[in-house]
This record gives structure tokens, sequence and C-alpha cells, in this order.
């Protein structure tokens, strides 16, 4: 507890800019400061500092103070903890009263909830001691009991519900042991642990504190998935945290960058051998929202994913993410026969893998290496096929000196002039701006917007039979119900019928369509099938495929009411129809929904 002077008395001795520059690349304007924000992505810095007045506004989130605001909002910390933790680390002593004038530490009321989650990891750790199959399968991966005790590693032993009684007998809230997804209940209602025959690693948030787990089966054949996270909390969100990040990024920020992996055991392999700003994402694509975490701590990255195409791939989509937020990045190029990482130091150890990280390519001339490796550039079809390959590269840029000198680069290796790749990518930007502007069937930022009708009827035809492709092309593997839905649809437009017809051939399977020369497919269907991939990989994220998928259905729908109006001639028919339009009025459906709807509308056209 601290009396307002004492405060204010922090709050003076401050530099305002020196506290925040640790967190916010500030650049001076005016009598001021100006960044991008660090609560919210922008591509326009909006985030301003005033050293005279001695506060901050963040304009594109709104929220604005001090500088034991920003401390507290940054590092996500009480205000008397941010008070005490300012002091410490800038030297400032304050007075500690109980009585006067004073701010009262609330009651954390997540508190309850990490006391769980630490009691929980006090019981992994105790259960691995004297598990040998546990012990064994950590020793064969190179962690000795000594690196185990380092690392906090645990084990969930193989019984129903041994964590669930242990937790118990602590007297916690059961309601909150599910609310932390620690343990489940079925559907009798009996309670089990969610976690079981798994080793066990704590998942820290930068301030310190145990929100997850994840756990890595030790059993060689079993159907159950290899690695599983704790399910979101009210303290855990897979996408916002990262492995291996503790003490508020310090590691980082001391040596200036950091390395970003795909597992636990890849980040823990290379910190027993002392690399210590290893960080991983949580058994999910790496996110923005954890690139912008990265980016309190640091701008440079080194991308070590695993050694394989899936990894490579992962490379590239991570790099894009990285590269909005302007970092630095550069990527491990394993040449030698290891899967990954952590079988690359087990191997060959540390001082050559040190030679390793030092030889990581640029982010650009990874891509070159990867889009050139089955095309001959000095063929026509290879170079246009290489341009196209790079404009998501050039999309995610906001620093156009940078922009230009990679075009200039490019252009200097394959042998086409500036100006010329300036306009390939410009065009780019612009059908994308385009694109996101004109309501077409499936409004690109508003997927619950209702189809616009401003177009003529062929364009808005065209459009939608070129979002099917899209769908399809993403989705083929995963949404086997819905495509079998869309392969039914009949595509008016020639161009697109001939490609969605020849697409299905192959089960849609593009990445070959650029590959194979035996294809029947022509160059232009080849360069629109990969251009609706590129297209298709940006716009239609996992998240919102429901959402995508269900206006795309609702469109075609109202298309296919609208052809056959003129057969709609029996009061009856009619009556039935218009109900199925007013259906599909209705703001939000599910996909079961519009297959009701959708079969209520068959039977309406079947021919008597």
């Amino acid at each position: 507890m601290y009396e307002k002077k004492e405060i204010q008395k922090l709050i003076d001795n401050l530099d305002i800019v020196e506290v925040i520059s640790e967190y916010v690349n500030l650049k001076k304007s005016g009598s001021g400061y100006k960044g991008l924000s660090p609560f919210k992505e922008e591509r326009t810095p909006s985030f301003s500092v005033n050293p005279v007045k001695n506060i901050f506004f963040d304009f594109s989130s709104g929220v604005g103070g001090n500088v034991i605001k920003f401390y507290q909002l940054i590092n996500d910390v009480s205000f008397p903890q941010a008070i005490k933790e300012l002091s410490q680390k800038y030297n400032i002593p304050l007075k500690i009263s109980n009585f006067g004038n004073k701010y009262e530490i609330n009651q954390d009321k997540y508190k309850e909830y990490y006391e769980i989650l630490s009691d929980a990891h006090e019981f992994f750790k105790n259960s691995i001691k004297n598990d040998e199959k546990a012990l064994k399968y950590m020793e064969e991966r190179g962690f000795l009991p000594k690196d185990i005790k380092k690392f906090e590693i645990g084990f969930s032993l193989n019984e129903r519900d041994e964590l669930f009684k242990y937790l118990i007998k602590k007297n916690f809230s059961e309601k909150k042991i599910l609310e932390l997804g620690l343990v489940k209940r079925n559907e009798s209602g009996a309670v089990y642990d969610t976690f079981r025959n798994r080793v066990m690693f704590p998942i820290y948030n930068p301030q310190n504190k145990i929100v997850g787990f994840g756990g890595r089966i030790i059993e060689k054949e079993t159907d159950l998935p290899k690695y599983l996270n704790s399910a979101d909390s009210v303290v855990f969100k897979k996408g916002k945290e990262l492995f291996g990040l503790k003490n508020r990024g310090e590691a980082i920020k001391r040596k200036g960058f950091a390395i970003l992996m795909e597992g636990y055991l890849d980040v823990l392999t290379v910190k027993r051998y002392g690399f210590e700003t290893a960080v991983a994402s949580l058994g999910t694509a790496f996110t923005e929202e954890q690139a912008s975490l990265l980016k309190r701590y640091t701008k440079n990255i080194i991308i070590a994913y695993d050694n394989d195409e899936a990894g490579k791939n992962a490379i590239i989509r991570a790099g894009y993410i990285l590269k909005k937020f302007d970092f630095e990045i550069k990527c491990l190029k394993i040449t030698e026969n290891v899967k990954d990482p952590d079988e690359f130091l087990r191997k060959y150890g540390k001082k050559k893998f040190v030679e390793t990280l030092k030889k990581s390519v640029d982010f650009y001339n990874f891509l070159f290496l990867e889009f050139t490796k089955n095309l001959n550039i000095e063929e026509i079809t290879s170079k246009r096929i290489l341009v196209k390959k790079f404009k998501p590269f050039f999309e995610t840029f906001e620093n156009e000196l940078d922009k230009e000198l990679y075009i200039q680069k490019l252009s200097h290796e394959i042998g086409i002039e500036e100006k010329y790749l300036r306009q390939e990518f410009e065009s780019e930007k612009s059908y994308t701006k385009k694109d996101k502007s004109n309501n077409n069937y499936i409004k690109k930022n508003s997927f619950d917007s209702k189809v616009q009708y401003k177009k003529e009827e062929k364009d808005l035809y065209d459009d939608l039979e070129e979002q099917t492709i899209m769908y399809c092309i993403k989705y083929f593997k995963l949404q086997k119900e819905k495509i079998q839905l869309l392969l039914k649809k009949n595509l008016t437009n020639e161009f697109y019928h001939n490609l969605f017809s020849k697409l299905q051939e192959i089960n849609f399977a593009v990445e070959t369509v650029l590959q194979i020369n035996e294809t029947e497919l022509t160059e232009e269907q080849k360069e629109k099938t990969f251009g609706l991939k590129c297209f298709a990989d940006k716009e239609i994220k996992l998240e919102k495929e429901e959402s995508y998928f269900n206006e795309l259905f609702k469109s075609w729908l109202r298309r296919e009411i609208k052809d056959t109006r003129k057969d709609m001639t029996r009061a009856e028919k009619f009556r039935l129809k218009r109900e199925v339009e007013i259906e599909l009025e209705r703001e939000f459906h599910t996909f079961e929904d519009l297959k009701k709807i959708y079969k209520k509308f068959e039977e309406i056209r079947r021919p008597e």
C-alpha cells in the first residue's frame, strides 16, 4: 500500500519514454513520440507518448494514461504490482504505508485458478520421479533426472482420476478444476483426468504463472493424439501464449533475438544446450497474437522448424505473419539428414548448431530457394509462376524502401525489369482492395452481411463460381460433406466450368498442378488455379470457415431460387419458395439449418 504522494513521486521520477521504449519502437514526432500500438495490430502508427505531460495514448485501442498504467497493461499485472516492480527496476525507493490514502491490493479473481494449476504441476512433478517408463522416454531424448528437475517436467499417471482426487483433497473447487480442463465429465456424470500416461510440460505466461500444460503420450502404439494441450480457459488462450516464454522475455531482450520452434521438446532441447531464447507455438499454427507478443521483446527472429516439407510450409506461413509485424526474419537451413533441430543437436552437438544458426538465411532467400526448387527460371512459364509465388511476400510490406530493395533483388535474379514486377505486385494489391471494397457474394470482412446485388448478374454469378472453387481448393480434404454439396453445383461460366471439372479429376490437389506437365490444364487455368489457392489461403481462415461456407451456400440457394422462378407457376409452390427465401433472410444459420432449407427447396422444384 502506497500513499498518493509516493505514487506521484514514482511517476515524476520515471522517464516515460525510456520505460515505454523497452516495448515499443518509438520515433520522434514533433514534441512527442510515435510508434505502432503494442495492444492492437495496426499498420499506421497511432500510439503516442507525450513526455511533457508524462502520458501515453493509444488511438487504435482507446487506452491511455501514465507510465504505471502502461506498465500494468503491457505486463498484465495489478496496479500495486506495477508500482513495486517499477520502483525496484529503476531504483526509486518508496515508503509503504498502512494508513491514510492508499491503493488497496484487490483480490486476484484468478488466484484459485493459478493455485490449482500450481498444485497440479506439483502432482505431475512428483509422479515422474518413480515412473520408469516416463524416465526412460525422457532419457532416450537426452533428458537426465537433473534436466527433468531443471525444466520442471512431470508425468500424468495412467489412472482414471488420481489428479482430480488429489486436487479435491486440497479443497479446490470442482467447478474451477473442470473449467481449467484438467478433468472432464463423461455422459454418466463421472469425472476423469484429461491427461493420462503423458509426459507433462508446464506452460508459463510472461509473468511466470502456469496457465496450462502440454502432454506428450509415451505409448508408441496408440490411436490417441501424440500431443495434447490444455483447453482454452479463463487464464489460457493457446493462440496468445508461447511455450518457453518466461520472466517477461528477459532472456530474449538480453540476447536481442528469439528462436521460433515447433514443439516442446525442440524448445527444451535447445535450452538444455544453453539457447535460452527458444519459444514455440502451442499445438496450433503460429498466430498474429503470438507475433504481437514476441514484438514486445525483440524484432529479430530465427525460425527453426522441422526439416521436412510440412516444416518448410509452416516456415512460410509464420514468416508472412512475422513480416506483417516488421520482424527481421531468418530461417534455419538444416542440410544434414535429420528431421528437426532436436535431433540435430543430439547428433551433432552445440558447436555445429551454433554454426548452422549463424548461416540462417534471410526470409526472402529462403522463399527463393523453396519456390525455385522445381522450376527452371530460364523458362518464361517458370518466371511467371515464380512471380506469382512471390506475391504474398510483397503484400506483407509496410516499409516501402524494403519492398523496393527486394523488387530490385528479384529483378536482378530472374531478369525481369523492375517496373514490370512493380506493376504485377501493385495489381495484386489493387485487386485485393477492390475485392474487399466490392460486396460480392461473400464479403471478405463481414461474412454475416447480406449479399449485395449492385453488380450485373453475370458478374455476380462469376464471383460465386470463383469463390466456390476457392473453397474446394482450401477444404477438399477437410470438409467432405460440404464439398459434396458444392460439387453438384452447375457452373455456367465456361472457363470456371472447365477448370472446376478438371480440378475434380485431381481431387483439387492444386500443389501438383504447376509441377506435372502431363496435366490437361492450360497455362491460363494453371495461373488462375495458383492465384485462387493463394487467395484462399489468405482469405478463408479456419476460424471463419463455417461462416464462409454458409454465405457461399446461401448464395447458391438464392441463385437457384432465382433461376427456377419461371417454373414456379403453381400458387402452392410459389408460397413454399417464398418461405425458403424468408428463411434465408435470417441473420445466422448453422450448416444443419442450411441443409434443411435446401432439402425443402429441392422438394419444391422436384418435377411432379
